[in-house]
């Protein structure tokens, strides 16, 4: 009987998934330090305008360029971050897929 799910693919996906742990790690912290710098940023844009009202100041923070490039490395890392997760996802989903075959053979055998 063929398998649906062949052991080389399944020893990829374990290897894959411990590899892995370590990127994912990183794109995490990326993904935290990315979201608290667009407060940051929105914090020092402001700070700048200070001679302005508040909402104008916010205005002013929220239309400069290093407001939007603050929000496009966070969406980078989210990016990175999901994609390291999705593949995780799959990884340990063709072990499952694995499992279940495996037993369902066992089970016709006995």
């Amino acid at each position: 009987m063929a398998r649906i799910v062949p052991d080389d693919r399944v020893e990829h996906a374990l290897s894959w998934l411990r590899d892995s742990a370590h990127d994912m790690g990183e794109a995490k912290a990326e993904l935290v330090r990315t979201s608290h710098m667009i407060k940051v940023v929105k914090a020092l844009q402001m700070k700048a305008h200070n001679d302005l009202s508040a909402a104008k100041a916010e205005v002013e923070a929220l239309a400069s360029q290093q407001y939007m490039d603050a929000l496009l490395e966070d969406a980078k890392a989210a990016g990175k971050y999901e994609q390291l997760k999705a593949l995780r996802e799959a990884a340990a989903a063709t072990i499952e897929a694995w499992r279940t075959e495996s037993s369902n053979y066992r089970s016709m055998k006995i």
